[in-house]
């Protein structure tokens, strides 16, 4: 029975080795799954800008239709301050446009990050537990050892001849 006990602690540091080693495998699974949810959050933020930044644009332009009708429908022609009031809405409608794609393509380059870091952050968690498996099954098989020699008892050197 008590050589059974080394036997035990190289099982026991068997399993825990298991266990560390699958610990990290589930890490990086975590980590791959949520850099793919963070790429398609990434690309959902694109399309929304996108979306916004056509409906600004047509928003810009039935405004600046208003303001053509408006001045027609005054008896004035196309020149002077109307001509600057049209350049200026289509400006302004413009860059709120840009705006809207920027702050799409900020939302965006976020979430690959984001992506970008779950990546890694699992590789790492997959490699810390490969370590820790392959020092629970060392820890193990020393223990054993120890526990090994100690169940032998102290080795005595062989006895020395008297001289007399």
């Amino acid at each position: 029975m008590p050589m059974a006990i080394p036997i035990i602690m190289v099982a026991a540091a068997a399993v825990a080795a298991y266990g560390a080693h699958q610990q990290g495998q589930a890490a990086k699974k975590a980590g791959d799954f949520n850099a793919k949810v963070s790429l398609q959050n990434a690309e959902a933020a694109r399309s929304q800008a996108s979306m916004r930044a056509s409906q600004q644009e047509r928003e810009t332009m039935l405004r600046m239709g208003a303001i053509r009708a408006a001045h027609g429908a005054s008896g004035g022609t196309a020149d002077g301050s109307v001509l600057d009031v049209l350049a200026d809405t289509a400006a302004q409608g413009e860059m709120q446009r840009q705006n809207l794609v920027y702050q799409g393509e900020m939302a965006a380059r976020g979430y690959q990050n984001t992506a970008q870091l779950d990546i890694f952050g699992g590789q790492a968690e997959q490699k810390a537990g490969n370590l820790k498996a392959g020092s629970e099954l060392l820890g193990g098989v020393a223990g054993a050892m120890g526990a090994r020699s100690k169940l032998k008892g102290p080795s005595s050197p062989p006895p020395t001849p008297s001289p007399y």
